[in-house]
């Protein structure tokens, strides 16, 4: 398979920042959730047509790290490609950049191929790889660490899931558990802290109707502060989605 890039540009609107006019992470994710869902539109391998036959890519993980969050009015391009195919999982990778080519920040995905009748994983034929093509480089040298299990909570919120939080799949959207981790950080990290990176992994779907917990933990202390979170579906107990926050001053330099 060939080399083959794909890229989206974005300005960053009102609507999309926090009290510092930055983009916000939850902003970034949906950059980068929306630059892969175009590139597969671009090679005809769309969401339409892969529902029609009953398969789909389910996001598995996320490790992003932010070099320097765009501002309002800000336009950015992500550049993303897919680094590898393995049986039934794919890596694609990201790069954020600035007009003038400057990288503003870098992710990685891992996203399993999935039939969805039988919500099994399913080996990945050709046709659904070669037209993406294959570029071998890597953003980041290990994007995936461990991820801390959250045993004695500091902080808990509830949620219930909005008719606005579903996707086309009929479940929530990975960019919206993202929303729920941010909650559970504190007020005075939050506003005075700038979050240069952070890693989700996605256990179980979730629907309309079900109520959600999120709760967190720190597992490392000052000057940069770590968090653990944990979102669970709140009746049934289920595991939702495990998460690492990063945090350093905003005084200090990403």
């Amino acid at each position: 398979m060939h080399k083959k890039r794909f890229e989206k540009e974005f300005e960053v609107h009102y609507y999309e920042i926090n009290q510092y006019q930055e983009a916000t992470p939850v902003t970034v994710l949906k950059y980068l959730e929306e630059t892969a869902i175009a590139h597969s539109d671009a090679v005809g391998l769309g969401i339409n047509r892969l529902k029609s036959e009953g398969i789909a890519w389910v996001l598995n993980r996320w490790s992003v790290q932010v070099e320097r969050y765009p501002k309002s009015n800000e336009k950015v391009i992500v550049e993303t490609w897919p680094s590898s195919f393995e049986r039934f999982y794919a890596t694609r990778n990201f790069y954020i950049k600035d007009l003038k080519g400057g990288i503003l920040g870098r992710a990685t995905s891992l996203w399993i191929f999935l039939n969805i009748e039988k919500k099994r994983p399913i080996r990945i034929p050709d046709k659904y790889m070669i037209p993406y093509g294959l570029e071998l480089q890597e953003v980041m040298e290990k994007p995936f660490g461990e991820i801390y299990y959250v045993e004695n909570p500091e902080v808990l919120k509830e949620f219930y899931v909005r008719r606005s939080d579903i996707d086309t799949n009929q479940h929530v959207n990975n960019t919206v558990y993202l929303g729920w981790v941010l909650e559970t950080v504190p007020n005075e990290i939050y506003h005075e802290y700038i979050m240069p990176s952070f890693e989700i992994m996605y256990k179980r779907e979730v629907g309309m109707g079900s109520v959600i917990s999120a709760t967190s933990q720190t597992v490392e202390e000052l000057p940069s502060t770590t968090f653990a979170h944990i979102i669970k579906e709140k009746d049934k107990g289920y595991d939702l989605a495990f998460a690492k926050t990063h945090w350093i001053k905003r005084s200090n330099k990403i």
